[in-house]
């Protein structure tokens, strides 16, 4: 063999060696799938945070969780985090694990935060992103630091974010979300990143006419008879992926924002990010479907008893789970049965039953609904488990107060007015007193909490819960004589979860009568400025 053969020989067998070195880091690396970042508040009298980073992998890969770098935002030196082993998630897929990483970090001051997790690499042959094999996997949470907005905990994410679906049906997702203060949260798409402030490189949405080769993109949804939709409900959650084409592996991403009610203005005090996976396979399996209750409204005290549905349209065996706040709140937690869930056969007109039971109190009433995630899974032979989400709203109101008999003083032109010991009245902060002149009947209907508007009282006291009386001598000046006055009571609760109580009913005191005429009604008979006649009412 001559020299420059010998020379070419070397360099293959280089380049080959350095191929396979290659490709066994990169595949090594690759695997991670999913993940979000969650804050949460060791204690609002200092600036202490449990920071908690949730991944899920690809056990594929022999790669461990860990080297990567956890971000505070706040200029201090980042975290490498430490080699955890996985978890094995058998419930979510053969090959998927899970890792929970959780570290405390005070901040120095008020302020807005990033805080963000960066590790190599994603799992390979994502579909809908150039290259995941060499993509970096990123995911952040913002948290507001504010005495004005008072003491916050980042949103908590009950469902896991990996989910298996079928081409031809309609995918659904629902992270089961909930904010630990009562703040209200909302939902926005976004793209996954490998960097702050970077996404991700050739991302596209998984409904995109790419991924339907071989289909007629046209009517490519599930009941064909239109394009393909990718969305996000926006108060609820659910994600809709109407439908997926190509099968294969897909990463989406979407933002969990949390807002907090000041002064009547809603204001964002953070969010999380969700990057999650969505795994579609060929199959000729049917979603299964639920029936759950319309949404609900209750006074505090009541008792919630409630049945949910699940069937599938091929038969199949299904699993119902329920995710929500409402299952660790103190006290009175709900629950549900069977519990752990458990597929239920099904047949023609035999269905799978979940049954929810909540005792509310007092403790539970808020402005914001509670929000209960319900899924529904089947157990097919014809492909992987598809699952169904369907969100169900309850809100806890707190009760009308209600009157005690109202003392009139005529000589000081004033009132007192009394009421009875507030059923709310260690979870509610003040006593509304509002007044008006004349009667207007009003029943509130259900769910319909505070002062209405249009019933045109005046607030005229916040009364601290601790007493239940108030004098109205009209600001010392004494109520006016001839004028029919009219009360009403709201409780109001206390912030971040706020809520008003339904109000209360209308008491109103005898017009208070004069030693002297009093005019009390004109009547103009002509408009004329010198043939106007003006007639006089007085009392009596």
């Amino acid at each position: 063999m001559n020299k420059k053969a010998k020379l070419y020989l070397l360099s293959t067998l280089l380049g080959v060696l350095f191929g396979i070195l290659f490709f066994s880091i990169s595949a090594n690396a690759t695997h991670l799938r999913a993940g979000e970042i969650t804050l949460e508040r060791v204690s609002c009298t200092d600036l202490t945070f449990k920071i908690t980073i949730t991944v899920y992998t690809d056990l594929g890969s022999p790669i461990k969780f860990g080297d990567g770098i956890l971000d505070f935002g706040d200029g201090s030196k980042p975290l490498v985090t430490p080699t955890i082993e996985n978890t094995r998630r058998p419930d979510l897929g053969p090959e998927v694990g899970t890792v929970s990483f959780t570290t405390t970090h005070t901040f120095g001051g008020p302020g807005k935060y990033v805080i963000s997790y960066l590790e190599a690499n994603r799992n390979a042959d994502i579909l809908n992103m150039s290259n995941s094999v060499e993509t970096r996997f990123y995911v952040e949470t913002q948290i507001i630091i504010d005495p004005f907005l008072g003491c916050s905990n980042t949103p908590r994410l009950l469902v896991p974010p990996i989910d298996k679906g079928c081409t031809g049906a309609a995918f659904y997702h629902n992270p089961g979300a909930y904010d630990p203060d009562g703040d209200s949260i909302s939902y926005e798409l976004t793209i996954p990143k490998r960097d702050k402030g970077v996404f991700v490189n050739g991302y596209q949405d998984p409904n995109e006419k790419d991924f339907y080769t071989g289909i007629n993109y046209n009517v490519a949804n599930e009941t064909g008879d239109g394009q393909p939709t990718f969305s996000i409900n926006p108060t609820t959650g659910t994600l809709l992926w109407d439908a997926p084409g190509s099968p294969g592996e897909y990463n989406v991403a979407f933002l969990v924002k949390e807002w907090r009610k000041i002064n009547g203005i809603w204001i964002q005090i953070g969010f999380v990010v969700r990057d999650m996976q969505i795994i579609i396979e060929d199959c000729l399996n049917q979603r299964p479907e639920l029936e759950v209750p319309a949404d609900i409204c209750v006074e505090a005290g009541t008792i919630i008893n409630e049945d949910i549905f699940g069937f599938d349209p091929d038969f199949d065996s299904v699993k119902l789970e329920a995710f929500s706040q409402v299952f660790t709140v103190n006290p009175s937690p709900a629950t549900f049965s069977p519990v752990p869930p458990k597929f239920q056969f099904t047949a023609p007109g035999l269905k799978g039953k979940l049954s929810f039971t909540w005792a509310t109190t007092c403790d539970h009433v808020k402005e914001q609904p509670y929000q209960v995630v319900f899924k529904v899974s089947d157990k097919s032979s014809n492909g992987p488990t598809l699952v169904q989400f369907k969100t169900w709203n309850i809100r806890v109101v707190g009760p009308a107060p209600k009157w005690k008999a109202p003392v009139v003083s005529l000589g000081t032109r004033s009132v007192k007015l009394e009421w009875e010991e507030y059923a709310c009245k260690a979870n509610a902060v003040t006593m509304q007193v509002w007044r008006r002149v004349d009667q207007f009947s009003f029943t509130p209907p259900e769910c319909v909490t505070g002062m209405p508007d249009f019933l045109g009282y005046d607030k005229i006291a916040d009364v601290s819960m601790a007493n239940s009386t108030f004098n109205d001598t009209n600001g010392g000046k004494g109520l006016a004589v001839g004028a029919q006055y009219c009360y009403r009571l709201v409780a109001v609760f206390p912030l971040p979860g706020g809520g008003e109580s339904y109000v209360s009913q209308e008491i109103c005191i005898p017009p208070i009568l004069a030693d002297a005429p009093v005019i009390t009604n004109v009547t103009i008979d002509l408009t004329s400025i010198l043939d106007a006649q003006g007639k006089v009412t007085t009392p009596g």
